[in-house]
Formats: C-alpha cells, structure tokens, sequence
C-alpha cells in the first residue's frame, strides 16, 4: 500500500521554515537548525518519509530539494533540468568561478558548476539537436560523474581550473542558472567535440554562433586561455571551410600550432586526408562540414 502523500505537522513546518529562508535546496544540518527540537534520528526519518513521499528529492552529498509548497500535487510537480543541475552541483568546488555577466547591477553568489558543452549549444540554439543528457562542468573531481534527477540523466565533467572559466547567468523558471557563454560554448565543445557530439555539431555551433555575432577577439583569447593547441587547429579549419570572414585572425591561430597532428574529430577513426595547413588528419567528409556553413 503506497504511504499517504501528505507532509504531516512536521514536515510542513520543516518545509515552511526553509521556504520562509529561500533554502529550496538544503543538507541534514539546515533541518536540524529550523527544527532544533528533533532528534537527529528522528530528523533522518523524516527527511526519508518526504523523499518517499515525493516532496523531498535526495541530490547527492547529503543535500535534497524541495518540492514547491504551492504544487498541487508532488507528483504533478517537474523542475526545470538545468535547475535540477545547479542544484546538485553547485557549490562543490571551492576554485574561484570568473564569470561574465551582463548586468553589472546583479549580483550573485557564484558556485562552481556551469551547464556546457551539447546543453549549451542547444541553449544557444547553435544545433537543432536536443541532448537528453544535460551536460555540467566543475572545477572539482567527485566520486561519481553520472546521476539522474526525475530521470533526467546527468554528466558531470571535471576540469582543470585554468579551465573553468567563461561563464554568464541564464533565468530558468525565474531562477539564475549558472551556464557557459557563447564563446566558451564553442571552444569547450573545440577542446572535446565527444561531449557535444562530435565535430559536426561543433561546427555547427561556430557557424550559428558567427551569425548570432559571436566575439571573435573573446574567441580567440578563450582558446589561448584554455591551453589546448589543437582547438586552434579545428578553430582554423573549419573557420576557413565554413568561409567565415576571419582572415585577421588567421595568422594568430596559424602560430599557436603544435607540430603534431590532431584528429579533426576524435569520434571518428583515425584515418583520412592530412591537412598540412592546420596540422590537421580530416576524418569528417568536408561537405559535412561545408553544409553547416551561412552568410550573416
């Protein structure tokens, strides 16, 4: 027999105080400091009797969100996934964010997550393709690197935290979430096109992020910032494939090379045409590439 989908005396006191405080997202010991008078067991059991009841859900690292007071009915109730993800993310890293926002008159407190790569892209609109994954980038390795939330399916990707950096504020159901900006988008999905799925759809975004006036200045600096050679390779080639009007930046890109040659697309085999230009193995066939490309 399903247990009764109520909230019970404490529950709805435990749940008004933290939504009084706007902790729709809180661990063991934010329940233990607004209802004091409990147990630490006892809160325990409690805090499981929501989670089965639905309006409690368990995030991971001993934190859980709440379900809306205002929802009909829990189980009528769905959060946005970008929000889920910033839920259960964020602040698990203590690596300074350096972020880019608009509105200087905002201010937040910034954790150490950011909504990336394919989710970005399709944030964006730079690809028609909808992951079903939501992709987070950290700062910070965890234990895990998979989760899902109202079986939606997460990935969280560590980086360097030379590399943890281009981020900006989107609103989701009039909460700030924490995401990449365009140009960090494009480059992050350059550094490591299998999180964005595959070269493609990188060269999609570079090609819809030119006509949506992407900076190419920021661009380039992000792509020297994020240290990796052969984003300068695969920025080149396909800036030059897709005919972008970028010829100032080309001799720039051309000298921070490497040497060696790179996969243009490390999801595909290691096999095709050497480009001597860009130091470049083309395992796409070019009119793949070519028909991304548009006029502004």
């Amino acid at each position: 027999m399903n247990e009764i989908r109520t909230l019970g005396k404490s529950g709805s006191k435990l749940l008004s105080k933290l939504s009084a405080i706007n902790k729709t997202t809180f661990t063991v010991e934010d329940a233990q400091y607004v209802l004091p008078e409990k147990s630490y067991d006892a809160l325990r059991q409690l805090l499981s009797r929501l989670v089965r009841s639905g309006w409690l859900i368990r995030l991971k690292g001993g934190k859980y969100l709440m379900v809306p007071l205002e929802a009909e009915s829990p189980d009528m109730w769905s959060e946005d996934s970008f929000v889920l993800a910033s839920a259960s993310v964020s602040g698990s890293s203590t690596v300074p964010a350096r972020a880019h926002v608009s509105n200087p008159n905002f201010k937040i407190q910034y954790a150490e997550y950011a909504i990336s790569y394919w989710s970005a892209l399709n944030y964006y609109g730079y690809t028609e393709q909808i992951p079903r994954t939501v992709f987070v980038s950290a700062p910070k390795r965890e234990t895990s690197t998979s989760q899902a939330i109202l079986d939606v399916p997460y990935r969280l990707v560590f980086l360097s935290p030379k590399k943890f950096f281009g981020l900006a504020i989107v609103w989701q159901d009039n909460k700030p979430v924490q995401i990449t900006d365009k140009e960090k988008t494009i480059i992050d999905c350059l550094d490591r096109p299998r999180l964005c799925g595959g070269i493609v759809e990188a060269a999609k975004g570079l090609s819809e992020g030119f006509k949506d006036g992407i900076d190419f200045s920021k661009l380039s600096s992000y792509a020297r910032q994020i240290g990796n050679a052969t984003v300068f390779k695969r920025l080149g080639f396909l800036a030059e494939s897709l005919e972008l009007p970028v010829e100032t930046w080309l001799d720039d890109w051309q000298k921070s090379i490497s040497k060696g040659y790179s996969l243009l697309d490390p999801t595909q085999p290691k096999q095709g045409q050497y480009n001597a230009r860009w130091h470049l193995i083309i395992n796409v066939l070019e009119p793949n590439l070519i028909s991304k490309k548009g006029s502004k």
